[in-house]
């Protein structure tokens, strides 16, 4: 997987399985494999990143990015990602370059630690994805029927 059009076969599913209202496209790569998705509800932020541009966006669905890793310093596109993550969208694609020197010195529990799960991989990129609606699924036990005395609860003064 090379070139732009096989990115592309395998972004525009995740685009359209997302029923998003506004996408974000940030970085070269996904700029570029993504040219046929340019439209009405598209956001593009061009390289060189930084935390300056977030202040500027408004809340988005789905953002997809790419480059950001390869470009700044681990702590920068830590808080870059953190921002939009938390800030901006609900829903984060992240395109990496395996071959890059700087995405060799990020570790697959860093990618873990913000909250992403690694859904592809070959021998040039690897896609990390992020979905606040997934991020924590439901606990089973904590609900009322798990609580002391639930047939009590809201019947007497505690």
């Amino acid at each position: 997987m090379t070139t732009s059009s096989d990115l592309s076969k395998i972004l525009s599913p995740l685009i359209a399985q997302a029923h998003c209202k506004s996408v974000l496209l940030a970085g070269e790569i996904v700029i570029n494999s993504c040219k046929e998705l340019h439209d009405t509800r598209s956001h593009v932020l061009k390289t060189p990143f930084s935390l300056e541009q977030l202040n500027e966006l408004s809340r988005i669905d789905l953002a997809i990015v790419s480059n950001l890793v390869e470009t700044l310093p681990k702590e920068t596109a830590t808080q870059w990602l953190s921002m939009l993550r938390n800030g901006h969208a609900q829903q984060l694609i992240l395109l990496i370059d395996k071959n890059s020197d700087r995405a060799q010195t990020w570790q697959l529990a860093d990618y873990l630690s913000l909250g992403f799960q690694q859904f592809f991989s070959d021998n040039h990129y690897q896609l990390f994805s992020y979905n606040i609606e997934t991020y924590r699924p439901k606990r089973d036990w904590l609900n009322n029927r798990f609580w002391a005395n639930p047939e009590n609860y809201d019947k007497y003064r505690w």
